[in-house]
């Protein structure tokens, strides 16, 4: 029990420095608003990156289910 409350001792006196610190530093905003009329969108490409094909995907799964048809059957 000891050993925990000193872990929390710890971790309060961590969080409260940190706290200090961030607060310490200056924050600055810019803010610019700048209304256009039209904007320009960039064009999107979508990328397979699938290193297996549908198609090879497909055919491999049919070609386990005639194996296991000709198991089941003893053909």
């Amino acid at each position: 029990m000891l050993v925990m409350l000193g872990m929390v001792a710890v971790l309060i006196y961590n969080v409260v420095g940190l706290t200090q610190k961030y607060l310490s530093h200056q924050v600055s905003v810019e803010l610019a608003v700048d209304h256009q009329e039209e904007l320009t969108f960039p064009s999107v490409t979508v990328c397979n990156m699938n290193p297996v094909k549908r198609s090879t995907w497909i055919a491999a799964q049919n070609g386990e289910i005639k194996r296991r048809r000709k198991r089941a059957t003893g053909r």
